[in-house]
């Protein structure tokens, strides 16, 4: 949902010199208004940088308000702001009347893309079949920019946890690649490429003409898509002591979470397995409980998974006679509301009703977690629950959620009086129970793995092939 939100927020870049501009005096005003809705409702404004260092950040940007400015002159200063939050699950958007603007002139990049071990790679072209560029082809410049300048430009504009890397590197895939960098330089006819196709240490150079945003539908696009086993939920024995379990969701509303464990679990114990390689390199979170009973199935043990789950007055005081709330027991003492205390256990399933594991389903063997920038929200935090307890090895890139824990579950969503622009603010704290030497940054793979670009050009899981390595060796 988060990148959803990215996306949407920055989809209708192209009416900016149409807009009418915002005098200074409502521009603060918006800023002002946004600022205070922070600090009321926002539990990472001074979690990493400390409360002087992000509000001479903060002033520096409110000094840039003094002239006139367009909405999306705004908008981009906007989220520098969100960017100082230390946040991935905070999110701003357009209104919606100016999305509806959406890039109708032939403005956009039509390639989406993904960058792997410092390469960026061409996945699908939504525009002309061009002979001359394949799935796969590494993209070295764009427009004579190369693609160094590029991301530096395009980072700061995706929100992450704390001082995370690797989930920029993701979420600059896809879609957002050709999106971002139209919000950034501008409306552009053509783009010149440098390339490189796999196996072929040639550069070559293209010219292609950009498309309306509205050609990016399955329909227009020309490379044979690529199927990954990681993006799929998954139980495949690889041999008579090695599984692999592919989980790239915890908030799938179509599967049943407790039989899919159970019955994979069951499959874990009847065939003796030894190594259980986990891969959740995909996974983006989901629902609260999801990853907990996953856990559970990996240890007799409960453990308290969060020191504690926090909440600022006022929201509280917006939601504190809802049904969650009551049912989880939230109090307010002092300046802070608190979440029960039977919440804060790796036990605890939410409102999902699930069971605990039958003992003889637990699985006691050795464990490989593959990870990603993607692993992200509950999936970091299962990769935290492994981590905290030295449960497993873990194989792939530092993960893109904190290891400490984030601010997400329940969102206000605060509109600007004047711009109209919306921001949805996370509220609850949810503070994992460990105390990293360096704080704001993800579970750090014992291994690190990245995809390779040869890997992706034939369609396989580097990670997962670099565990049954290590395991058979």
């Amino acid at each position: 949902m988060r990148i959803f939100l990215l996306l949407i927020s920055i989809l209708f870049i192209s009416y900016g010199n149409a807009q009418n501009k915002i005098k200074p005096k409502k521009l603060n005003e918006d800023f002002d208004y946004l600022i205070t809705e922070l600090k009321l409702q926002h539990q990472g404004l001074y979690q990493y940088t400390g409360e002087n260092n992000t509000d001479a950040k903060i002033d520096s940007i409110r000094e840039t308000l003094k002239t006139s400015q367009t909405k999306l002159e705004f908008y981009e200063k906007l989220r520098y702001v969100i960017g100082l939050t230390n946040e991935g699950h905070t999110s701003i958007e357009l209104p919606k009347w100016t999305m509806i603007k959406l890039g109708l002139s032939k403005s956009f990049l039509p390639l989406t893309v993904k960058l792997s071990d410092g390469n960026l790679i061409a996945t699908q072209n939504y525009g002309k079949s061009i002979d001359d560029l394949d799935k796969g082809a590494k993209i070295i410049s764009v427009n004579g920019r190369k693609l160094n300048e590029i991301l530096k430009r395009l980072y700061p504009l995706i929100p992450s946890d704390g001082f995370n890397i690797t989930s920029k590197q993701e979420w600059i895939g896809g879609l957002n690649f050709s999106l971002l960098y139209r919000l950034v330089y501008g409306k552009e006819k053509k783009y010149e490429l440098q390339f490189q196709e796999f196996g072929n240490g040639e550069i070559q150079t293209l010219t292609i003409p950009a498309i309306r945003f509205t050609k990016f539908k399955t329909k227009n696009a020309k490379f044979k898509s690529i199927e990954f086993d990681y993006n799929d939920f998954k139980f495949e024995p690889i041999n008579d002591s090695i599984a692999y379990l592919s989980i790239p969701s915890f908030g799938n509303d179509n599967l049943d979470y407790e039989k899919f464990y159970q019955s994979n679990f069951k499959k874990i114990d009847s065939l003796d397995i030894k190594h259980l390689i986990i891969d959740i390199q995909a996974n983006g979170g989901g629902t609260e409980g999801n990853e907990n009973l996953l856990f559970s199935y990996l240890t007799n043990k409960v453990v308290q998974k969060y020191k504690q789950v926090t909440m600022l007055p006022k929201p509280y005081q917006i939601n504190k006679n809802k049904q969650g709330y009551i049912e989880d027991k939230w109090t307010f003492k002092d300046t802070i509301a608190k979440r029960g205390s039977f919440t804060l256990d790796s036990n605890y399933y939410s409102d999902l009703g699930y069971e605990s594991p039958q003992k003889g389903l637990i699985y006691k063997g050795e464990l490989y977690v593959l990870t990603s920038g993607k692993t992200f929200s509950g999936g970091a935090e299962f990769a935290s629950l492994i981590k905290m307890t030295d449960r497993g090895l873990f194989i792939g890139e530092e993960t893109g959620g904190a290891y400490e824990g984030n601010v997400s579950g329940y969102s206000e969503y605060v509109k600007l009086p004047n711009s109209k622009i919306e921001v949805k603010i996370p509220t609850v704290h949810f503070q994992v129970n460990v105390s990293p030497k360096i704080k704001g940054r993800g579970v750090k793979p014992d291994y690190n793995v990245p995809q390779t670009w040869e890997d992706y050009v034939n369609g396989k899981n580097t990670k997962k092939d670099f565990a049954i390595k290590t395991i058979t060796e």
